[in-house]
């Protein structure tokens, strides 16, 4: 005589089904910084990377951040932004340092202090030539290709 279970499945049904929710959980909608709940060092700012023949530009968001925090470095492929980002005021100018301590943070998601990232780039590029501009907070660089990178038309002679 044949036992028949009902309501049990078998355990790779189970197994296939964690492994269903696992891939979609994975796929469906990541969270805005990368895998993590919270914006990491290695994720803030947020960039875009892309080039044409000549350059190579990055577009970093930076809300809340001045010109003057800034320090931008460029060293052959790679390029290392820098800054801070200051507290937000949110007391009165009369209020104390004690008041501050007083606060009782709901949801806190933008973060404050110093930051550094390091991008490598898909190509050598000229340091001397490299510009930025900060608008709107949003930091646009426009790093030109070093000549040896750039596409080079070559004449054939003949003879």
């Amino acid at each position: 005589m044949q036992l028949l279970r009902v309501g049990y499945a078998h355990p790779l049904e189970d197994l296939r089904d964690e492994m269903d929710r696992l891939w979609n959980s994975l796929t469906t909608a990541p969270p805005l910084h990368g895998w993590t709940q919270q914006a990491t060092k290695e994720t803030f700012p947020a960039i875009n990377l892309f080039e044409t023949e000549e350059a190579v530009f990055v577009e970093a968001e930076l809300p809340g951040i001045e010109s003057e925090t800034l320090e931008i470095t460029a060293v052959g492929d790679e390029l290392t932004l820098k800054g801070r980002r200051q507290e937000p005021a949110v007391l009165p100018a009369s209020a104390s340092a004690d008041d501050a301590s007083k606060l009782t943070w709901h949801r806190r998601e933008r973060g404050a202090g110093e930051f550094s990232r390091r991008l490598s780039l898909p190509a050598l590029i000229d340091a001397e030539g490299v510009e930025a501009r900060l608008t709107a907070g949003v930091l646009t660089i426009s790093c030109p290709k070093a000549a040896s990178c750039r596409p080079r038309k070559v004449m054939v002679t003949t003879g």
